[in-house]
């Protein structure tokens, strides 16, 4: 057999092989497609897709998945499973998200307290005073309110907001008097030591 004749017989065997490939890819989508996952249709709606409490689809992202969808020709049933599988990726990307928040924030609390603990005003051997000291103008001045966002910040730790309700709590202690170099020296009541610029 001529060297020709050989190469062609190569040929025409790619050929068959590519065919017969093509014929094997073919089945294989009918076959898929048979389950019901290919087949666009003319909108698609998630209505069927469980969705956790007070959870809602944002528009944009939902327009471009369905048109990867489309792209793609699925089906509503293959797009009901993707979007099942999404919102659960949603879920617990946000849930590791806030945990992500919560664990920040207790590491802030706790630099607070370190902070406020060791500094050298009013921590350390001083801070059992101070904050009984505090607490006097605490109790006074921040109402349920404001404790409860000052605890829920963790503010009620922070070295600038005990010191000034220490000093708030000294002057109330010591009968603080205002106005040493005016005229006419007088006591000043609680809520003008808290707000003296609002005379």
């Amino acid at each position: 057999m001529s060297e020709e004749n050989l190469q062609q017989k190569q040929i025409a065997a790619l050929g068959e092989n590519a065919y017969n490939n093509a014929e094997t890819e073919n089945l294989t989508i009918a076959d898929s497609d048979s389950e019901g996952y290919f087949g666009k249709p003319d909108k698609y709606d998630y209505s069927g897709v469980k969705l956790p409490e007070n959870y809602c689809y944002d528009e944009n992202l939902l327009n471009e998945f369905n048109e990867l969808a489309g792209k793609y020709n699925l089906s509503q049933k293959s797009a009901n499973e993707l979007m099942s599988i999404a919102v659960k990726l949603s879920q617990l990307t946000g849930s590791n998200f806030s945990k992500t928040l919560a664990e920040q924030q207790r590491q802030k609390v706790e630099n607070y307290r370190y902070s406020l603990i060791n500094d050298r005003e009013i921590g350390g051997a001083n801070f059992d005073k101070t904050m009984r000291t505090a607490n006097i103008a605490y109790t006074q001045f921040a109402n349920n309110e404001v404790q409860e966002i000052l605890t829920e910040t963790g503010l009620n730790c922070h070295p600038q907001i005990v010191k000034m309700f220490y000093n708030i709590g000294k002057k109330m202690q010591n009968d603080f008097i205002f106005g040493v170099n005016s005229p006419a020296v007088q006591k000043e009541n609680r809520e003008d030591i808290l707000y003296p610029t609002m005379q």
